[in-house]
């Protein structure tokens, strides 16, 4: 396969300023949804993990809980990468929640928190 065909196949088009400012825009939304749900404190995090569900912040629908929990599963796949063990240390070092007898790290927490709060939206 040349270059030719490859591009071919690709059907991609440059990237323009209007693409540029929609990811900006989708990164914003996921970043201020996640701080709506997780709070600014390990105990507003930890209070929305241990609630029967999570209190969902409004203005935000489904889609966008399941774009963020797709974002906090993509951080969790490229922390535990082995290429990426010189992150160790830091996760060593990262907050845990505890729940009676188990422990979880503050991604963990966060990517349940996720999934549950799109649990809850899909249910009602």
């Amino acid at each position: 396969m040349d270059e030719e065909e490859f591009d071919s196949l690709m059907q991609s088009r440059p990237l323009e300023l209007y693409d540029a400012m929609q990811l900006d825009a989708r990164s914003r939304r996921r970043a201020a949804l996640a701080a709506a749900l997780w709070g600014s404190t390990s105990e507003d995090l930890q209070r929305q993990f241990l609630a029967p569900y999570p209190e969902i912040p409004a203005g935000f629908e489904l889609a966008d809980f399941r774009a963020l929990h797709r974002s906090v599963q993509t951080i969790s796949g490229r922390l535990n990468d082995p290429r990426n063990a010189w992150l160790s240390p830091a996760l060593a070092a990262s907050r845990t929640i505890v729940v009676g007898s188990e422990r979880f790290t503050v991604l963990e927490a966060r990517s349940e928190v996720v999934r549950r709060a799109a649990e809850h939206l899909e249910e009602h």
